[in-house]
């Protein structure tokens, strides 16, 4: 199946983002990225000790 989303940014970060989005859907099932989305979405404080556990701070 083929979609079309819209990504924000210059043309090199929205092709990191989209590449990033591409990784995710092939190894998470559809629960796991929906709850991801949610949180990401919902929950600043574990964004935050996420980027810190990955050294993106």
């Amino acid at each position: 199946m083929k979609f079309n989303l819209v990504i924000e940014g210059d043309k090199k970060e929205a092709t990191a983002k989209a590449n990033a989005l591409a990784k995710l859907g092939r190894y998470l099932d559809a629960k796991t990225l929906t709850a991801l989305a949610d949180v990401v979405k919902n929950d600043p404080q574990k964004v935050d000790l996420a980027k810190s556990f990955l050294g993106i701070s």
